[in-house]
């Protein structure tokens, strides 16, 4: 008799970060965003990668949604994710709003 197959967990999610070199400010809201997931407790179901506005063109199929500044997100354009805007890199406060719209809760 054949086990049944044990479910696998789902995938982890990206969510990408950009600024114009994918040096500056894309990581100061990483590190913003990594700490509400980690106050979420989301943390191992999301990957959070700070890149560059090219990289950000090319990888977008593969993450959930991208964050980024007004201009950067004038600049990308329709990537077929959501992009959502942020004002305060360092604000905990605005990135917990970003997520809850993103993921509806």
């Amino acid at each position: 008799m054949k086990s049944p197959e044990q479910p696998q967990p789902p995938g982890r999610h990206l969510i990408l970060t950009v600024c114009g070199n994918g040096l500056g400010t894309s990581l100061f809201l990483k590190n913003t965003l990594e700490q509400v997931l980690d106050t979420w407790g989301w943390s191992p179901f999301l990957t959070v990668e700070a890149t560059d506005t090219i990289s950000a063109r090319g990888r977008a199929s593969e993450s959930v949604a991208i964050l980024t500044s007004g201009e950067i997100a004038r600049t990308l354009g329709d990537v077929g994710v959501p992009v959502r805007v942020v004002e305060n890199f360092t604000s905990t406060a605005e990135l917990d709003a970003a997520l809850r719209d993103l993921y509806d809760v």
